[in-house]
């Protein structure tokens, strides 16, 4: 009896979320279809990337993103083992989204896509989404398995997009341009988190510098990224052992060798992780500085309608009229070169 009636009401919210969602995408979707004139920002959206959705009125409300790219599956492969991972919706979202689907690159190269394609469609029905965003970090082996496969969804959700790193629009006639309607260019994460000297991993301009190439050729519109997170990287004899969230070392039990660097004085839990004496930290930070500068270097090659801060979650860190400000750069931009 018990399990019959949580069945019925899961049902009806599944339904009324389902129904939501439509509404606010057809709504979205209106609003969205002519070009942005001239001389106007682009709309500032926003990523939600967590295991779990739960309606934040509050920073919905003080953020006011014109929509959300929700995460809501998370397709990974793993020592020969696929993994599906969706999203827990506790709550409808209460604004537009466009579904995000992450796909494991080494999944594309086992022989599982049948099955990746069932999920996608089970988790995310086309019937209630028209857009769809697949997130995933392809290589030149794995372009024809991923662009059969995008054409595959392309039929199914009409508004398909991707994610692009820099080097596949600056090499895009070796990466090859995915069968999408549009992509959202990812600008960070764009050195080798690996190596122990990269001093920033999430947002360095000068490296973005040098892949800025061949924009005015790129055949896709291209949506803006920017990250809002930080991270610390943890480095035990010049090899990455772990990732942290937090970017506060533990003071006591450290010493700070230059900005954003730190080596572990004496051993402890940190973040429920333990650092060895000797361990070094690399804080990889994003300031208000740096997402100025990269809107400055981004505004003579592109010009998006759209900008997607990661995440959400991490927007308290800066204010709304700060990140209204990065979005205005673009409303002044000069033509792309």
């Amino acid at each position: 009896m018990f399990d019959s009636l949580r069945s019925r009401t899961a049902h009806r919210f599944i339904v009324a979320a389902s129904l939501l969602a439509m509404g606010l995408a057809a709504v979205y979707w209106q609003q969205s279809k002519a070009s942005k004139p001239p001389g106007l920002p682009p709309k500032i959206s926003y990523y939600h990337w967590a295991n779990s959705y739960t309606d934040d009125p509050a920073s919905l409300k003080t953020y006011a993103p014109a929509q959300l790219y929700l995460k809501l599956l998370d397709i990974g492969y793993r020592d020969q083992q696929l993994s599906i991972n969706p999203t827990d919706l506790r709550t409808p979202p209460s604004l537009p989204i466009t579904p995000v689907v992450f796909l494991d690159n080494n999944a594309l190269k086992a022989d599982v896509l049948e099955t990746v394609y069932a999920q996608i469609l089970s988790h995310i029905p086309p019937q209630t989404y028209q857009r769809l965003q697949m997130d995933c970090d392809w290589t030149e082996q794995t372009r024809d398995t991923y662009f059969a496969f995008l054409s595959r969804l392309k039929a199914d959700y009409p508004h398909l997009s991707v994610t692009l790193r820099l080097h596949q629009v600056k090499y895009a006639t070796r990466t090859g341009v995915p069968p999408a309607e549009r992509a959202a260019l990812m600008y960070y994460n764009m050195s080798d988190i690996r190596d122990p000297e990269t001093k920033n991993y999430i947002l360095d301009p000068a490296v973005g510098q040098t892949y800025l190439q061949n924009f005015e050729k790129y055949p896709l519109p291209l949506d803006l990224a920017l990250p809002l997170y930080q991270q610390t990287r943890v480095i035990r004899r010049g090899k990455l052992v772990h990732l942290a969230n937090s970017a506060e070392p533990n003071a006591a039990k450290t010493e700070r060798l230059d900005e954003h660097h730190y080596t572990v004085t004496q051993g402890h839990y940190w973040q429920e992780y333990y650092l060895y004496p000797e361990d070094e930290l690399r804080v990889d930070t994003v300031d208000l500085k740096s997402l100025q500068q990269a809107a400055q270097q981004l505004k003579t090659v592109m010009q998006p309608d759209e900008l997607i801060f990661y995440t959400l979650q991490d927007a308290n860190r800066f204010t709304p009229d700060q990140l209204a400000a990065i979005a205005a750069d673009f409303s002044s931009r000069s033509q792309p070169q």
